[in-house]
């Protein structure tokens, strides 16, 4: 599967999830009642430290694409939500970025 094709489906489970979650805190009654472990998502420590190792993948990331160069890595940790934007060049010079972010399901969103 291409990269951006990837890209786009992970984009895609990010925002059902972020409608997912705000869904079940607008409506606590339909939440499990399994009490949550994790107290902290905002963001989690689970979530920093995989931003992180995504970040210092990138040469490994760099590896699998078909062509282009990552030029510039941006960490945005301290957010909910962490996220990892790579600047890259592709084989004609034109700029693009790709924005990762990280997302941490609710323990009660996690069977």
């Amino acid at each position: 599967m291409p990269l951006w094709k990837s890209i786009q489906k992970q984009r895609i489970e990010i925002v059902f999830l972020t409608v997912a979650f705000g869904f079940a805190t607008a409506f606590p009654s339909l939440q499990s009642e399994k009490r949550m472990k994790t107290k902290f998502y905002n963001p989690s420590l689970l979530e920093v430290n995989f931003a992180k190792a995504l970040q210092d993948m990138a040469q490994q990331l760099e590896d699998r694409l078909d062509s282009g160069k990552v030029i510039n890595i941006t960490p945005i940790h301290n957010t909910d939500n962490p996220m990892v934007i790579y600047k890259l060049k592709d084989e004609e010079g034109d700029l693009h970025e790709v924005v990762v972010q990280i997302i941490q399901r609710p323990d009660n969103l996690v069977s």
